[in-house]
Formats: structure tokens, C-alpha cells, sequence
């Protein structure tokens, strides 16, 4: 099997014949690798970048009962994936959330998920984010969608930066999971309302599976919430945004529409970072404090090259971007709402649980045990 290809169990009804479970396959453009007599399963394999599109018409078809990846096991003694990354050890976060013990549980190599970060651009040359960035567009005043400002690319890299190549760190979706560059705020690191909405639909409707939005302000706008809610009720994306880092319970928007997972900041003992907004409309939480990421490899307004820490809510919310599409790599056929339901009920109950946020820190290993529950 080439490293392009998936392989799916699918799962035929008793008194569908030989003949017709080969033209179901034929149908579908699928090559037959393995029967299952005894349990009328037949195991084919299918384009990976099109595993959603194969599940749907697999599942569309009469003959057959059910359709589904066939997952890696591991064995037991496998507990924690360790990547090769050399800068691995300095990303507290990713041990706090427990992705190590996650990544043993997931699929960490799918090639059909992505993952939108609306935000000042990334960087297309980083070396460590260059290869899984597969669509850009600019909706900012910039004329460039490189990230001027510094903020995207390090956005970027705590969700998505290639992992378990030996260069800086990893990804909380390791490799699960390609990178789409919509660039929404200019090169001074703001941008109106009006560019971030025409962001979030035109990523839904392009197949964004998830939204990351680590900006916000005051107010709020009705073109906004109803781009919001066009991309989860509509397109059936995982939409998250950070909560904002003024320290206050007002509400930041687009964090704090119903249909947004709102992302509070915590530092490394768990408690809320003193500058993380909190409240009724904040979800939950997540690591925000001196979080090492990828930065642009030229100069720019943040001033951090190639690599470096960086505070804020901002910093908290791509982790819970990554963790959904681990889950969504894992768990295709699951919804947007279900893969927040596994989020979110599935935190550790930390300092501030259901009263500076509505639930806990996230934690990725207890995130994935839910979700394969639901």
C-alpha cells in the first residue's frame, strides 16, 4: 500500500453475493486488498486525500452496513509517542494536554483534514510548516499573505507544524491534519470584522473541517455570528477562537458566540494566566503561557525568528484546533458538535473549572477515549 493510499473495512450485508460486493468496489473506484468471509468484510484501499468522499458513497450504498478506516493498533506497551523533534522538550503544552498519550490512540497521518488558521498569514518558506500548507488566501488590506506581523506562523505551528522530522517541535495534530494560510488581518496585526466573516465562509465552503481564529474584539457584529454560524451549521466545522487577554469577564468576539469553543489561557501549574479573559461565554482552557512555536524566518513586528515563545490566548486556542482535527482524523464520520462534545467534556478539572470557564484544561488523551465513546 502506497503512503497515499487508505485502507477501509467495509462491512456487506449476509445476502449480498461476491459478484455484487466487486461492482460496489468497482463502483467506487476502490482496489479489493483482503476478504473477511466469515464476517462479510472486504478491505479496500482508497485515495487518502478523498477518504471523506469514499466513506459517504460507501455508506449511500444498499449492500452495504457499515463502512469504517481500519485503524492502527498498537500494541500495549505503546503509552506515549515520543516524536524525534529536538525542540519537543521545551513544549510544555503538549505534555500538559497529555498528546503524547493521544497520539497513540489516534490516526496521526491523515492527509484529508484541515485546519484554517484565519489570522496575519504564515510564513510558506518555514521549513517546519511549508510542506502541509495546501491553500492560501487573503481576504487582509496586506498585499502579501506571508506573515508580516508574526503571529499566524506561531499560530501555525502549535496546531499544525510537521512533527517527527527532526526539525524544531511538534504539532498537537502531529501530522494529521494540512494547513490552509487565510490571511484576515493585516501586516499590523488588525483587521475589520468584514474581512475575518468573508475569511470563515470561504474556508467553509472551500472544506475546512477546522477554524482557528486567535483574534477577537468588542462588540461583536451580526455579519460575524451569522459567518459563524454558516461555517457550523451549514459546512460542519469545528470553529474555535481565543477568549482575548484583557484579564476581564467582557465578552471578546467572535470567541463568545454559542456556536465558537472559546479558549481561555493557563500557565504550567494550571492556573489562569493573568492576562486571560474569563467568564460565562469562555469554554475551556488551554496552555498559553511561554508557548514555543514557529516563527517567521524573516524580520517581523513580533520580532521572533525561526522559533520563540509567545503569551496569550492566542497561543491557548490552536491547541484545541489541533486536538479536534486529531479527532476528526480518527473519527471521520463524527460531527462538529460531537468532536466539541468530547473537547469538552473531557477536561481535567483545574483551578477556575465551571467558573472562570465552563469546563477544565483540555486534555487530548482523555478527548480521544470520548470521542471514540460517542
Amino acid at each position: 500500500m502506497a503512503n497515499t493510499d487508505q485502507r477501509l473495512i467495509v462491512g456487506f450485508y449476509p445476502n449480498v453475493t461476491k459478484e455484487e460486493r466487486k461492482e460496489v468496489h468497482k463502483m467506487m473506484g476502490a482496489t479489493l486488498v483482503q476478504a473477511i468471509d466469515q464476517i462479510h468484510a472486504e478491505v479496500v484501499t482508497v485515495p487518502a486525500q478523498n477518504v471523506g468522499f469514499y466513506l459517504t458513497q460507501y455508506s449511500a450504498s444498499t449492500n452495504v452496513r457499515y463502512v469504517e478506516i481500519d485503524q492502527i493498533a498498537h500494541a500495549h506497551g505503546c503509552r506515549r509517542i515520543i516524536p524525534n523533534d529536538p525542540e519537543f522538550d521545551l513544549q510544555w503544552g503538549l505534555e500538559k494536554i497529555m498528546a503524547p498519550e493521544a497520539w497513540c490512540r489516534a490516526v496521526i497521518t491523515s492527509q484529508d483534514i484541515n485546519i484554517a488558521i484565519l489570522d496575519t498569514g504564515i510564513d510558506p518558506n518555514h521549513p517546519d510548516l511549508a510542506a502541509k500548507i495546501t491553500r492560501t488566501a487573503n481576504f487582509s488590506n496586506s498585499l502579501t499573505t506571508d506573515d508580516l506581523f508574526g503571529h499566524g506562523t506561531h499560530v501555525a505551528g502549535i496546531a499544525g507544524a510537521i512533527t517527527n522530522n527532526l526539525v524544531f517541535g511538534a504539532g498537537t495534530s502531529f501530522n494529521s491534519g494540512n494547513l490552509w494560510n487565510i490571511k484576515v488581518l493585516g501586516d499590523d496585526g488588525t483587521g475589520p470584522f468584514s474581512m475575518i466573516a468573508a475569511g470563515i465562509v470561504d474556508a467553509a465552503d472551500t472544506g475546512a473541517d477546522v477554524i482557528n481564529m486567535s483574534l477577537g474584539g468588542p462588540g461583536g457584529s451580526q455579519a460575524l455570528e451569522d459567518a459563524v454560524n454558516h461555517a457550523f451549521n451549514i459546512r460542519g466545522v469545528v470553529v474555535v477562537a481565543s477568549a482575548g487577554n484583557d484579564n476581564t469577564d467582557t465578552p471578546s468576539f467572535p470567541a463568545a458566540y454559542a456556536n465558537v469553543i472559546s479558549v481561555a489561557a493557563t500557565d504550567e501549574n494550571d492556573q489562569k494566566a493573568s492576562f486571560s479573559n474569563f467568564g460565562d461565554g469562555v469554554d475551556v482552557a488551554a496552555p498559553g503561557v511561554g508557548i514555543f512555536s514557529t516563527c517567521p524566518t524573516h524580520a517581523n513586528v513580533l520580532n521572533c525568528i525561526n522559533f520563540g515563545s509567545l503569551n496569550g490566548t492566542s497561543q491557548a486556542a490552536p491547541f484545541v484546533s489541533g486536538l479536534a482535527a486529531l479527532i476528526k482524523a480518527t473519527f471521520p464520520l463524527l460531527s462538529n458538535q460531537t468532536i466539541r462534545q468530547a473537547i469538552e467534556s473531557s477536561t481535567d478539572d483545574v483551578p477556575g473549572s465551571g467558573t472562570l470557564y465552563q469546563f477544565g484544561r483540555i486534555n487530548a488523551n482523555s478527548a480521544i477515549i470520548t470521542a471514540g465513546t460517542l
